[in-house]
């Protein structure tokens, strides 16, 4: 894996090198980090027959270090710590260095550091509403478990991540690097919660922020890992077509899950995108965008906002993508010896258009 940070909630691509030699001096046994914040979108997939899941022998349990780091006793932190990077491992060290920043837990400095993160009355308080708001995680590990099973199903040998929570003073929503995935809960205490409107963030960013999306968008994490875009292939067309593919793979693994979950649309965004698929390609086609390069062009369309510029106040941001997952979708329609493994090694997006035949 490659280092680097997407946050998930603005879909902004934030190089890491500093952060890359400091961590890799540190876990050796790692292969990377990404830590993403993602939007996640899928579409509603017709008629196929699902996968039997039920004799796949996996069980997910998630250690939440959320509650753990803070029922620590302050004056006895050294004492206790030989037992949090035990039960933790490299995500702890991932942990202090990229979400919390306050450096290796070798160094001199880092139990004072922890100290007044823990002590800190801000960061108190969330923590509070944190464990107000999850007081177990019963729900939540049960769909990412069948999340997972159905990964195994699609995808045998596969590397099946260890999942933990955390909390990160609002910095990030879904951290992944080798067999770990991990939850910021503070980015998910829903969308009227008052501390996300006291940080101004826009109603778009909050309409997603609740706890029904977290196992869409630890999937939707994990897929982008495994199987990443490739950064040769930079038009707007491979960027809808490679977002087209982590949507039809959430549509997979979570197949229960209401479509307003997966793809963070309101129904009635939904909606519009149903009723104006054949406006917007045509629109896309017509002005001669879906080859061009022009990184301002791409974000228009890939990017998060209050809806497409370019389309009606009424579509949602990231419309194109949907046109992307519905390409997809008619792409496995129409070749049914491709496994979901295939399509998602598969790199050549401008050849899965072609095979598509799609006709919106």
């Amino acid at each position: 894996m490659t280092d680097n940070l997407y946050d998930l909630t603005l879909c902004r691509y934030i190089s890491l090198p500093a952060a890359k030699h400091r961590l890799a001096r540190h876990l050796k046994s790692t292969a990377g980090v990404m830590i993403m914040i993602m939007l996640i979108m899928a579409g509603c997939s017709p008629e196929r027959q699902e996968a039997d899941i039920d004799d796949i022998p996996l069980e997910i349990e998630i250690r939440r270090l959320d509650t753990d780091l803070f029922s620590l006793d302050i004056d006895s932190i050294p004492y206790h710590l030989t037992r949090i990077k035990e039960k933790y491992g490299d995500f702890f060290e991932i942990y202090n260095h990229l979400i919390i920043r306050i450096g290796d837990t070798g160094s001199p400095a880092y139990v004072q550091h922890l100290r007044t993160f823990l002590t800190d009355l801000d960061i108190y308080r969330l923590q509070k509403e944190t464990r107000a708001a999850f007081p177990d995680l019963d729900n939540i590990e049960s769909e990412i478990e069948k999340g997972f099973r159905h990964y195994m199903y699609y995808f045998p040998g596969y590397t099946v991540p260890r999942v933990y929570t955390f909390i990160s003073g609002f910095n990030q929503s879904i951290v992944v690097a080798d067999s770990i995935l991990a939850i910021g809960l503070d980015k998910y205490l829903g969308p009227g919660h008052i501390f996300y409107s006291q940080l101004q963030l826009p109603l778009f960013q909050r309409n997603k922020m609740y706890a029904a999306k977290i196992p869409a968008d630890c999937l939707i994490g994990w897929a982008m890992t495994e199987f990443e875009l490739d950064e040769g292939k930079d038009d707007l067309l491979s960027n809808m077509i490679y977002q087209g593919k982590m949507l039809y793979f959430a549509d997979r693994m979570l197949p229960d899950q209401h479509d307003t979950v997966k793809t963070g649309f309101t129904r009635a965004q939904l909606e519009w995108c149903r009723k104006n698929e054949r406006q917007m390609w045509t629109y896309l086609v017509e002005n001669k965008l879906l080859f061009s390069t022009d990184s301002k062009i791409i974000g228009t369309y890939i990017n998060e906002g209050p809806f497409t510029s370019g389309f009606p106040r009424e579509s949602p941001a990231r419309a194109a993508v949907w046109l992307g997952w519905q390409i997809v979708d008619s792409y496995m329609r129409r070749n049914p010896g491709i496994s979901l493994e295939d399509l998602m090694l598969d790199s050549d997006y401008h050849r899965i258009l072609n095979n598509a035949r799609y006709r919106p």
